[in-house]
């Protein structure tokens, strides 16, 4: 009952409406004269007339498209297929997008396979399997990981879709270098995670600037931007993959790769009693310990340390935090508009099922399709309206798929207006929401 007079009280005008959602407006008095100039800019973007008075020619909201609802699907236990080149076997499920790209995929990863042993001088012609699964349900229900190397096994296990902004496709050489670096060096295996990341984002035949990839994560506050050259403790596990594939680049661009390969080997490490350690300083658990490890490598092998590298690292990230474009494509910036109207709308016709279509139904490993059900329901019973504007989009790479996040002015049928972030990723059926304020 509450929620039906509220709805009868909003202002039924859009110019109306627009100045109540920004707190200028009592939704209780009549506004006299036409003044409306304290309001700024009209619905849809067109300025107030001199006088106060909107122009009646004034471009209308665009209209909200429907979206398709991606629901979570399930998946059953099924048998591998396989297919091989001169070193990779990959397997694939009957009827997947790896089955019917088989060779195209062979090709790609054996042209991969070529470039980075030979980049790192890898001997032996090691084989390497993979496993690729079309969605993260039939990955698990046929017993295979979605998105992990087992470099000691000569394995790694992926989503494949053959989406062309997937992570597979754009990106198929990080897990691949995984597996084929762990022969880099037979008598000591292992490089700490955060030099194994970098070297995998260097490799991993994007041909990105990853000093640009970096920028994007500090922009976006993916990653420390009061750390730009400094490490935290994220980096101990190499989660860092920005601050990780930059550093790469930048030691490679420095001092050449031969020399590069002679630091990287500086930082192998051993998993002894629960961490990895290190020859010369012992475990590294530590942003200090991690710190004195790269120090080491570097004064051992160039003969400069980490106090001379670090501030001419974070040049290179300057220049990059200030010349990286961070622009979306038109099309993706329309797509995701229409998707916070959606939102709104949602939210305004008490319609969860609206609100459902808004998110994703790929990681449904996660709560499945009865947790993002409830999060709809919840999210449209806790507004009686909501008036959305989007503040910035920023893109972050690569997940799965091509991601990006989404501020959002928000505001509520009290005009009370929040700034929310919304995360989202561009799955084949269009952009969705992956986390949000609401999913809590």
């Amino acid at each position: 009952m509450i929620r039906s007079r509220l709805r009868t009280a909003l202002p039924s005008s859009p110019a109306l409406l627009a100045a109540f959602l920004l707190g200028c407006l009592d939704p209780t008095s009549e506004l006299g004269g036409g003044e409306i100039d304290a309001v700024g800019p009209a619905p849809g973007g067109a300025p107030a007339a001199v006088d106060g008075s909107l122009d009646a020619t004034e471009p209308t909201e665009p209209a909200i498209a429907p979206m398709s609802t991606d629901m979570c699907g399930t998946a059953s236990p099924s048998t591998w297929a396989s297919a091989s080149s001169q070193h990779v076997t990959i397997h694939f499920l009957p009827g997947s997008p790896a089955e019917r790209a088989q060779g195209e995929i062979l090709e790609r990863l054996e042209g991969a396979y070529t470039a980075i042993s030979g980049a790192l001088g890898v001997t032996g012609e090691p084989t390497v399997t993979a496993y690729l699964s079309p969605s993260r349900a039939d990955a698990v229900a046929n017993g295979r990981g979605y998105g992990g190397a087992y470099p000691a096994s000569g394995r790694y296990e992926v989503i494949y879709t053959g989406a062309p902004d997937s992570y597979e496709v754009q990106r198929y050489g990080h897990e691949l270098t995984h597996v084929i670096e762990y022969h880099l060096d037979p008598a000591s295996r292992y490089r700490h995670p955060m030099m194994s990341e970098g070297l995998a984002e260097y490799l991993d035949q994007s041909g990105r600037n990853l000093h640009h990839a970096y920028a994007e994560q500090l922009l976006s506050n993916n990653e420390s931007r009061v750390r730009v050259a400094d490490l935290e403790s994220r980096d101990l596990s190499g989660r860092n993959y920005g601050r990780a594939g930059s550093l790469i680049q930048f030691l490679v661009e420095r001092y050449g790769w031969d020399t590069f390969l002679d630091i990287y080997r500086a930082t192998s490490v051993s998993w002894i009693g629960g961490c990895w350690t290190h020859e010369a300083v012992g475990c590294i658990g530590t942003p200090e310990a991690l710190t004195a490890m790269l120090d080491d490598a570097l004064t051992r092998t160039v003969g400069e340390g980490w106090e001379d590298v670090r501030p001419a690292w974070e040049a290179e990230v300057q220049i990059a935090l200030a010349t990286v474009d961070v622009s979306m494509p038109a099309a993706a910036v329309a797509e995701i508009e229409n998707l916070v109207r959606v939102m709104d709308e949602a939210v305004t016709g008490d319609d969860a099922a609206m609100y459902r279509s808004t998110m994703d139904g790929f990681y449904c490993d996660w709560g499945g399709e009865a947790m993002r059900e409830e999060i709809a329901a919840r999210a449209v019973d806790a507004y009686t309206m909501t008036r959305s504007q989007v503040v910035s989009i920023l893109p972050t790479g690569i997940k799965n798929f091509a991601t990006a996040q989404v501020v959002i002015r928000r505001s509520d049928e009290r005009g009370v207006a929040t700034f929310q972030t919304l995360s989202l990723e561009h799955f084949p059926s269009g952009w969705r929401v992956t986390y949000g304020p609401d999913w809590y």
